[in-house]
């Protein structure tokens, strides 16, 4: 019984001295305790807005002269980032991110993604990589390439750049959510967004197609396969991206079948100049019109586009002076005028009119409200300022009209 015991003894000292060796060799071997301590956290930290080692590459001036243990943990330190939640949700995988890696002139940048998911056309922000700095600058994709290591390299231009604080190599672009309204992006012509390359941008960041029935349109075309409806039935479709058709669709069951056309002629960063034509029958009369319409969009400043206007009839009829109060129907006219950008994208048009065939200068103030899809516009319109009157019912004096259109 004694000898029992001296064994069972022994044996517990045996195993309690082996526990306490594999605890003492763990403590000479941080670099275990490191890996396991890691890897727990990389799963705790693991969420949809957090990637670590994005972008795991090195540039002979980013080599260390403490040999390349050094240099490669000064790269894991730089490229380690943390993703912020975007302004609003996207598609998944869709909340892509890229690090600045040249800036090739005053206007031009590439940046390096893991992730597909770019646009050519999209606008893109681009965030500082300083603390607390946040988005400093705006920039458009130009064009995308993919390389054999599997990331992308995104060449963009610069849009609007803040003014205190400048564009370094380790900034990170990326994507918004421009489909609805986001307080990140205000309301500027620098990021007018012209090109359709996402359709599901708001209407809030595109070019005014039209400034309302008594204002006239701009110079500016329907994207290709996009819609404008307004409240009185005039229907617009985009063939392409330079050219726009249109009618309104109540006015051909009534005798007055109509028609419109619009073809952007040239196109540049500050300029837009389109030629259109509208064609109407007019109701009780065995008669038509026909205006050749010119139009021309000019960027004056970062908040400001001038639109010029020019209508002449090419076939007309009796008392269309009448008529005077709508642009390119029966009377030839000139107008020029001011859209001005409100920080949340909102318009305020103003400017001066000329008509012809009443030989009167007139104008107008409108107010425009934009959601995503919907417009709604209301103006004082004048076709004579000498008359200082409100004449709702004949419009040739000061009026007021109410417009709403949708487009999608």
């Amino acid at each position: 019984m004694g000898f029992q015991r001296i064994l069972l003894i022994a044996v517990v000292l045996s195993f309690s001295s082996g526990v306490y060796a594999e605890i003492e060799t763990s403590n000479e071997n941080p670099s275990v305790n490191a890996t396991e301590n890691s890897s727990e956290n990389s799963t705790a930290d693991e969420s949809p807005f957090k990637m670590n080692r994005a972008f795991p590459m090195q540039s002979p001036d980013d080599i260390s002269d403490d040999g390349p243990g050094e240099s490669a943990r000064a790269v894991e330190e730089e490229v380690s980032i943390v993703l912020r939640g975007p302004a609003s949700v996207r598609a998944i995988g869709k909340d892509a991110r890229a690090r600045v890696l040249t800036i090739q002139n005053s206007k031009r940048l590439t940046a390096v993604s893991t992730s597909p998911h770019w646009t050519v056309g999209e606008v893109l922000a681009l965030e500082s990589q300083t603390a607390d700095v946040g988005i400093i600058a705006f920039v458009s994709v130009t064009t995308i390439q993919s390389n054999q290591d599997g990331t992308y390299e995104i060449n963009c231009e610069l849009l609007r750049q803040s003014r205190v604080h400048m564009v370094q190599t380790g900034d990170q672009v990326m994507q918004l959510d421009l489909s609805t309204a986001n307080s990140n992006y205000k309301g500027t012509t620098d990021l007018i967004i012209k090109k359709a390359g996402n359709k599901d941008i708001s209407s809030k960041y595109k070019p005014l197609f039209t400034q309302g029935l008594a204002v006239g349109e701009t110079a500016q075309t329907l994207w290709e396969k996009e819609y404008l409806l307004t409240f009185y039935g005039h229907l617009q479709y985009g063939v392409r991206d330079w050219l726009t058709v249109g009618s309104v669709i109540p006015l051909n069951f009534f005798n007055a079948a109509n028609v419109n056309a619009k073809i952007r002629l040239y196109d540049s960063v500050s300029t837009v100049v389109a030629t259109g034509l509208t064609f109407a029958n007019v109701p009780n009369e065995d008669r038509s019109t026909l205006n050749l319409n010119m139009y021309w969009d000019s960027i004056s400043s970062e908040s400001m586009i001038s639109h010029t206007l020019v209508s002449i009839s090419l076939l007309s009829f009796e008392n269309s002076e009448g008529a005077a109060a709508i642009k390119s129907f029966g009377t030839s006219s000139l107008q020029t005028g001011n859209e001005f950008i409100l920080s949340d994208w909102d318009r305020v048009l103003f400017g001066p009119s000329y008509n012809f065939k009443k030989e009167t200068i007139g104008g107008y103030l409108s107010y425009v409200k934009i959601w995503d899809q919907f417009h709604v516009s209301v103006s004082v319109n004048t076709t004579d300022f000498a008359k200082l009157k409100i004449d709702q019912e004949k419009y040739e004096a000061y009026y007021f009209l109410f417009d709403a259109y949708w487009r999608f």
